[in-house]
C-alpha cells in the first residue's frame, strides 16, 4: 500500500509538471503564431487550442458510451462545461480581473448561450438521436465562419500584414504544448483516483470533486497562465471557445456513435442551471466588460452549488419558477 501511494503521489506530481510545461508552450506560442498569421491571438484561440484543449471531454465521453454509460459520457460535457465557465473563470478573475474584449462579448458569450440552449432544448425529450448529433455539429460551422471572417478582416485592414515567423516552429510549439497538457491531465487523473480510493474517499466526492476537474485541467492551466501574462482574451476566449466547441462538436459527435438516453435529472437542474450560469456571465461583462473579484466570487458560489446539488439533490428550476 505504501509503495502504491508513493507512485500515485510521484505520478501526480509528475502530471502536475507536465500541465505547467504545457501550458508555458502553448501561452508563450500563441502570439508569435498570430503575428505570423496576421490575426488576433483570440483566433487562434478559438479555432485551435480550444478544439485541442476539449479532447479530454471527447475521449472519456466516446470511451463512456462504448462501454454503454450514457450518463457518464453527457454528465461528463456538461459537468466539465460548468467548472470550466463558473470555477476556471472565477480563478482566473480572483487573481487578475479580467478586461472583457467587445468581440469575445458580441460573439463568444452569446454562442455559449446558444449553444447551451440548443442542447437542452434537443434534450427535452430524452433522448438525443444521431440526426440531432449532425444538427449540433451544423451549428457549429456559423461560429467557425464568423471567427474566420474576423480573421480575413484583420489580416486585410493590417498595416504590417503577416510577420516573417515561422509558422511551423510556432504552430509545433503549440500542438506540442497541447498534447504535454492532455497527457499530464490523464496522469494527474488516473494518480489523483488511485490516490482517493486509497484514502478511502467516496466514488460520489471523486466524481464531482476530481474527475469534472480532470477533463477540465487543460481549460484550466491555459487560463490560468494566459491570466498570468495579462492575456485577458486568451483567458476568457479559451473558455467560452472551448465549451461552445465541446457543446456542439464533442456532443455531436457522441450522438453520432451512439444515441444519448437523457437523465431527467439533467435536463430538470443541470443543463438549464449552465445556461443561468452563462447569462450571469454575460450580464456582468456587459455591465463594464470587465469581470472584477467581487463577481468571481458570485461565480465560485454557482459552482459550489452545483457541486452541492450532487450531494443534496436541488430542486428543479422548474419548481422554483412554478412552471
Amino acid at each position: 500500500k505504501d509503495t502504491l501511494m508513493a507512485t500515485a503521489i510521484g505520478l501526480f506530481a509528475l502530471g502536475i509538471l507536465m500541465l505547467w510545461a504545457g501550458s508555458e508552450f502553448v501561452t508563450r506560442n500563441i502570439g508569435p503564431l498570430a503575428r505570423s498569421l496576421g490575426v488576433k491571438e483570440l483566433v487562434i484561440t478559438a479555432l485551435g487550442i480550444s478544439v485541442l484543449s476539449s479532447l479530454p471531454e471527447l475521449t472519456v465521453s466516446l470511451f463512456a458510451l462504448a462501454k454503454g454509460d450514457a450518463a457518464i459520457s453527457l454528465g461528463n460535457i456538461i459537468g466539465s462545461n460548468f467548472v470550466t465557465l463558473t470555477f476556471v473563470t472565477a480563478i482566473c478573475a480572483l487573481v487578475r480581473p479580467i478586461n472583457i474584449h467587445e468581440e469575445v462579448q458580441a460573439r463568444e458569450s452569446s454562442w455559449m448561450i446558444l449553444s447551451s440552449s440548443f442542447v437542452l432544448l434537443l434534450a427535452m425529450d430524452g433522448r438525443l438521436s444521431r440526426s440531432e448529433g449532425v444538427l449540433l455539429i451544423l451549428l457549429y460551422l456559423p461560429y467557425v465562419l464568423s471567427v474566420l471572417k474576423t480573421a480575413r478582416e484583420e489580416a486585410q485592414n493590417s498595416p504590417d500584414g503577416p510577420r516573417e515567423i515561422s509558422k511551423l516552429w510556432t504552430s509545433s510549439g503549440t500542438v506540442l504544448g497541447i498534447f504535454c497538457i492532455i497527457a499530464g491531465s490523464k496522469i494527474a487523473l488516473d494518480s489523483g483516483a488511485v490516490l482517493g480510493r486509497t484514502l478511502g474517499i467516496s466514488s460520489v466526492i471523486m466524481g464531482v470533486l476530481l474527475f469534472a476537474f480532470g477533463t477540465s485541467l487543460p481549460e484550466l492551466t491555459i487560463s490560468l497562465s494566459a491570466t498570468f501574462k495579462k492575456k485577458s482574451d486568451v483567458t476568457i476566449g479559451e473558455v467560452y471557445a472551448s465549451n461552445i466547441f465541446t457543446q456542439l462538436v464533442v456532443l455531436g459527435l457522441c450522438c453520432l456513435f451512439r444515441p444519448i438516453e437523457v437523465a431527467p435529472a439533467l435536463i430538470s437542474f443541470a443543463m438549464p442551471f449552465l445556461i443561468v450560469a452563462s447569462v450571469v456571465i454575460q450580464l456582468f461583462v456587459t455591465s463594464g466588460r470587465r469581470l472584477n473579484r467581487i463577481e468571481a466570487l458570485g461565480l465560485l458560489g454557482f459552482y459550489f452549488l452545483f457541486a452541492a446539488s450532487q450531494f443534496w439533490p436541488l430542486p428543479s428550476l422548474e419548481s422554483v419558477l412554478g412552471f
